[in-house]
């Protein structure tokens, strides 16, 4: 391997261990403050990017007006997800009865952007473009890089470290981290439980349509983008099921593992992943990261 070539798939890992990184902590964070493991969370992938196609395809919006409607949208989209399959539920005897839930609008939402925008895959503007449409490259000592690429790590590391500073550093994230931990004590002290939940919506399914919105210029925008959610859970087993940093540091080790797999077994990179899955159940079932009482993340 040449150096040229490991750089490329370096920053490719990186990029696309990123947007898993942005699943998995939506993951998460559902799970943490609202108990629900939702599976329906790698088609955010798929609805972020079809927003995105309508906005900037379809209503041919300039960039600097696309990317703020598409932001309200996702955090509108999460709040509709909460009060269709959150609130009808949360009450319920059955535990399983919102995983199945969010399994059905997963389907639900996969019909309906293929009735909508039809069953073809469909190309989103790259970012950055050589003035032809196609993908800018950044060319540095003889090694050519995808700007979407290098963008889409960017973006990642900001939005993890402002889901760091909301946790570590804001008031509205150490009550939902209170809520998240104690739900009936948080409610005698006053931490409204309704809104912090409604939050962490907001912010979980944003992550995973910002993931759709950077990756779709790359991967077409189609409702395939949702299988990536493996990916996000391989990230969460490997990280640790109950901490976002474990949660980075496995899909960046899942993204790095699928880029350098391509190189000699592309026909294998997804038997590759989940082997990887598979020896951390056997040597490490507890992940990278054990969350513990008191964790910001």
């Amino acid at each position: 391997m040449n150096f040229n070539l490991f750089v490329s798939l370096l920053v490719n890992g990186l990029a696309m261990g990123m947007v898993y990184a942005l699943l998995a902590m939506g993951l998460i964070m559902l799970f943490r403050s609202a108990g629900v493991m939702n599976f329906a969370q790698g088609m955010m992938l798929a609805v972020g990017a079809y927003i995105s196609y309508a906005t900037q395809v379809q209503a041919d919006l300039p960039l600097y007006a696309a990317i703020p409607l598409c932001l309200a949208s996702y955090v509108v989209f999460g709040l509709i997800f909460m009060a269709c399959i959150y609130l009808p539920l949360k009450d319920t005897k059955f535990p399983a009865a919102i995983v199945v839930a969010t399994m059905g609008t997963s389907s639900i939402l996969s019909e309906a952007c293929t009735l909508i925008w039809g069953g073809e895959a469909l190309s989103v503007p790259y970012l950055v473009t050589n003035g032809e449409g196609k993908s800018a490259y950044l060319t540095i000592g003889g090694v050519s890089i995808q700007w979407q690429y290098i963008l889409t790590t960017i973006v990642g590391v900001v939005l993890i470290f402002l889901v760091y500073v909301l946790f570590d550093k804001l008031y509205v994230g150490k009550m939902m981290e209170a809520a998240a931990q104690d739900k009936y004590t948080a409610s005698l002290i006053g931490i409204p439980k309704l809104v912090t939940i409604a939050i962490t919506y907001a912010i979980a399914i944003s992550l995973g349509c910002i993931g759709g919105f950077m990756v779709s210029p790359v991967t077409y925008c189609s409702v395939s983008l949702s299988s990536l959610q493996l990916r996000a859970f391989a990230s969460v087993v490997i990280g640790g099921t109950r901490s976002i940093k474990g949660a980075v540091i496995g899909a960046l080790l899942v993204g790095l593992v699928e880029a350098f797999a391509t190189v000699n077994l592309s026909n294998y990179k997804d038997a590759v992943v989940f082997i990887l899955l598979i020896v951390f159940l056997l040597v490490k079932p507890d992940g990278l990261v054990r969350s513990k009482i008191g964790d910001k993340a």
